[in-house]
């Protein structure tokens, strides 16, 4: 545990020093805390939330599962009018989690949230979400039963609009290689 503190330490100061982006606040978000952190920031944003996510999971059969609580605040945010983009990753050479974030993506966009998906053949590996332009989540935990709620898990939540504002081009430049279809020739097919 003394060994992730001192990485999230390290990387936070990193992130800050090396980008010379100052930073209102760094947080340390571990294990069982990323769930609330997530949903926290989803509820408060007033704006706009952009997600970038290597898995995330939709288990139809626990509607009261901690994932949903999570979805359910990103979809009340595009009800209530916000930018609301999520960019999923889709692989050409990982099946099972290609097809486990196409049934988040269907779920998601079901309920009037928007999916891309990035380009097959790279795997976008973020655990990423921005909230206003303003504050960043970034960190190891995918948003999988398990990585929020049992996993080991390791995030920073940065308030910082440059530093936002820097994750946001990524987002975009990430958004701007991906489509809004699924489609995958997975390899060796």
């Amino acid at each position: 545990m003394k060994t992730i503190y001192i990485t999230l330490l390290i990387l936070s100061v990193s992130i800050t020093a090396c980008s010379g982006v100052p930073a209102e606040s760094v947080e340390m978000i571990n294990n069982r805390d990323c769930a609330p952190a997530l949903f926290n920031a989803i509820v408060s944003a007033e704006e706009s939330i952009h997600i970038i996510m290597y898995s995330g999971g939709y288990y139809p059969d626990h509607p009261e599962g901690i994932n949903r609580r999570i979805y359910g605040a990103l979809i009340k945010a595009k009800e209530d009018g916000l930018d609301v983009k999520i960019i999923l990753d889709a692989s050409d050479w990982n099946p099972g989690n290609t097809e486990k974030n196409n049934r988040l993506g269907e779920y998601l966009e079901a309920n009037g949230v928007p999916v891309w998906w990035d380009p097959p053949d790279i795997t976008t590996h973020c655990k990423c979400i921005i909230v206003d332009g303003h504050t960043v989540i970034v960190g190891s935990t995918n948003w999988t039963y398990y990585a929020l709620s049992h996993n080991n898990e390791a995030n920073v939540l940065i308030k910082s609009e440059p530093l936002a504002q820097q994750f946001e081009t990524y987002f975009q430049d990430i958004l701007t290689v991906s489509t809004d279809e699924l489609d995958v020739v997975y390899k060796g097919d």
